[in-house]
């Protein structure tokens, strides 16, 4: 019951999508100089971020673990020379998580001068994220110089749950190919286990949120599990470290 209603979600969640993209497809956008177009800078039939709560821990004084989640957003047409303010809200009709679980600022600013910005917007945990996923749909509101994008990059769809799941950095597809430089040169295929342990290293480097994207304490915190799964297994010979579906687990980092 509880795959089916996950399954459920997200079957409401892409049909929301093909619906929002035949809709705005009839209204294609042209870029005007008089109005700002602005976009989340990730396509939202492809790219869902996704955000697990286990990993975040629960900040002193607070009774459930709320996540700030960065999303970053591109800017076409007229391109500001000073700081534009716009407003996002929650797309009701393509979020499962309850709009009382997102936190949105009354307004965010993109800073003039540039194509790429980034905002936050923090979720709440509840205990039903325990044994379910649910989404979130984020839309840009389009008003004064303002306007929305392009159908496809209109939303930012993010998945939430209190379980462990794989981050968005170890399945970057960042070598020629569509190949990942997690899965070929640092940390090799993705296990819970394997995943867990590295989560162990980075609580112990007070780099809790690690993200990814820089590649010298990616090798630095690869090597030092590959260190660990050794000296585990040169203590166990007859019996070495193996994930949840028993497989060996390898580090490929090389050092």
């Amino acid at each position: 019951m509880k795959m089916k209603n996950i399954l459920l979600a997200g079957v409401m969640v892409y049909m929301g999508i093909s619906l929002l993209i035949s809709c705005q497809e009839e209204g294609l956008v042209v870029n005007g100089n008089d109005i700002s177009y602005i976009n989340f800078n990730k396509d939202l039939t492809k790219d869902t971020t996704r955000i697990s709560f286990e990993i975040y821990p629960l900040e002193v004084g607070m009774d459930v673990k709320i996540a700030e989640v960065p999303v970053e957003m591109a800017i076409f047409g007229k391109i500001q020379d000073k700081d534009l303010e716009f407003t996002i809200s929650l797309d009701e009709d393509m979020s499962t998580l309850p709009a009382s679980q997102c936190v949105l600022s009354e307004k965010y600013v993109f800073k003039g001068g540039q194509l790429l910005d980034t905002i936050y917007v923090k979720i709440k945990n509840s205990p039903d994220l325990k044994t379910t996923t649910k989404y979130v749909a984020l839309k840009i509101n389009a008003e004064g110089e303002v306007g929305e994008g392009v159908a496809t990059y209109s939303r930012a769809i993010i998945a939430v749950t209190d379980r462990l799941v794989k981050p968005d950095w170890w399945d970057l597809k960042d070598i020629t190919g569509g190949y990942s430089t997690v899965d070929y040169y640092y940390l090799g295929f993705y296990s819970k286990t394997k995943y867990r342990m590295f989560l162990e290293i980075l609580k112990e480097n007070d780099d809790e949120l690690f993200d990814g994207k820089d590649k010298v304490k990616l090798r630095k915190y690869s090597l030092l599990l590959k260190y660990e799964v050794a000296e585990y297994n040169e203590l166990h010979p007859n019996a070495p470290l193996r994930d949840e579906n028993e497989e060996l687990i390898e580090v490929p980092v090389a050092g």
